[in-house]
């Protein structure tokens, strides 16, 4: 019979509050979901997330003219890419908050050179996906030269390192824990393809280079609402 001990006036399994404990240290709960939970809220939706995208871009550095309640949607992350932010700078923010970020490469301003969105070269813009944590499950196991011939629109590298910088500001935690995002709006000098994902065990965000014609399971894409 496990051991009890009294929580809060309840008896609650010692082994129970330990991975309670574990699951607080390794980051799969945080304040967020407590705070949901004590509130007798869902821990675990996205409903009531909001990324607040002025201070996204005050911890840039930038000063941008945006009501946070235009990317403020229950279904959707709104995302919008100003001109003058860079993959090397959110990385950077990212690690300065003590993330860390595993990149294989040491520049992606100079390795990544095309994008079906860049705001460099067309100017500031939003972008809509699918609010969810995991990239789009309909997605999976299809490689970006099916994405390209299927004509569907994906995430670009630039425009993921936002949405995980802007996640991990509103609730300390990180996307793709189970699965990596296929960045499949961008592509490397040498033409392979990012992707990006959560990993537990290293503790730490991961950018991954695939061949263009690769595919698998856990690989999904996060397609562009228009």
């Amino acid at each position: 019979m496990p051991t009890k001990i009294v929580v809060a006036g309840s008896n609650v399994p010692a082994p129970q509050l330990s991975d309670l404990f574990r699951q607080f240290g390794d980051g799969s709960l945080n304040g967020i979901h407590l705070r949901a939970f004590l509130e007798h809220r869902n821990p675990f939706g996205l409903d009531n997330v909001v990324i607040d995208w002025k201070k996204v871009y005050e911890t840039l550095g930038m000063k941008v003219d945006l009501n946070n309640e235009d990317a403020n949607d229950p279904n959707y992350w709104i995302v919008p890419v100003f001109k003058g932010v860079i993959p090397n700078k959110v990385v950077q923010v990212l690690r300065d908050l003590d993330v860390n970020v595993h990149l294989y490469i040491d520049d992606l301003d100079r390795c990544v050179l095309t994008n079906d969105r860049d705001p460099a070269k067309n100017g500031s813009y939003w972008v809509k996906f699918l609010k969810t944590v995991e990239a789009d499950p309909e997605l999976k196991d299809k490689s970006a030269n099916t994405l390209a011939e299927e004509k569907i629109k994906g995430i670009t590298l630039l425009e993921r390192l936002l949405l995980e910088l802007g996640y991990f500001l509103a609730t300390g935690n990180h996307l793709d824990i189970e699965n990596v995002t296929l960045c499949s709006g961008s592509r490397r000098s040498n033409g392979r393809v990012p992707g990006m994902g959560w990993r537990i065990g290293g503790r730490r965000v991961c950018i991954f280079w695939y061949c263009p014609s690769l595919s698998y399971p856990y690989l999904r894409a996060r397609a562009v609402i228009s």
